[in-house]
């Protein structure tokens, strides 16, 4: 196995900041790109500003409101920089997790993939800009649920936008 020396990796990623600052590369070009989440729709779910137009942008009509959706976090937190978060799917076949922040700026917080055979849930960690609802989307066998959760930010916010 070829061992890289510390100047080598210096100089190596020199190269590649310098590339992306000057777009010659982007990111996937170097790391690749995940077919599906780093193509095609996901440029218009990180564009949605709603649960509706996300939905939407993944291709579906309409989300129904379910119980099975369950997302959890504090009631109040002191500041929005770090919010803990879980978000759990009690729907069969759930392949697909979203988190929307209504009142954040760009309200599509977070997306996770989930893959077969596993239990649909995930911690996480998001960012409030104010006291808001979160809503968390789940799709299965092409039908999307959603269920949501209000979280109350203290002063000052987590500083989005």
């Amino acid at each position: 196995m070829h061992q890289i020396d510390r100047r080598d990796f210096l100089q190596i990623g020199t190269a590649l900041s310098l590339a992306f600052a000057a777009g010659v590369l982007k990111p996937s070009d170097v790391f690749g790109a995940e077919s599906g989440l780093a193509s095609g729709w996901d440029n218009k779910l990180f564009d949605a500003k709603t649960v509706s137009e996300a939905v939407w942008s993944m291709g579906g009509d309409v989300a129904v409101t379910s119980n099975q959706v369950l997302l959890s976090g504090p009631e109040m937190v002191g500041s929005g920089f770090v919010v803990p978060l879980s978000m759990e799917s009690k729907i069969p076949n759930t392949d697909f997790m979203l988190v929307v922040v209504h009142k954040n700026p760009s309200p599509v917080t977070a997306a996770f993939r989930i893959p077969p055979d596993t239990d649909p849930m995930i911690n996480t960690r998001i960012k409030m800009g104010e006291t808001s609802t979160i809503y968390g989307i789940a799709r299965a066998e092409g039908k999307y649920y959603v269920g949501s959760t209000m979280i109350k930010v203290r002063a000052g916010g987590g500083g989005c936008g």
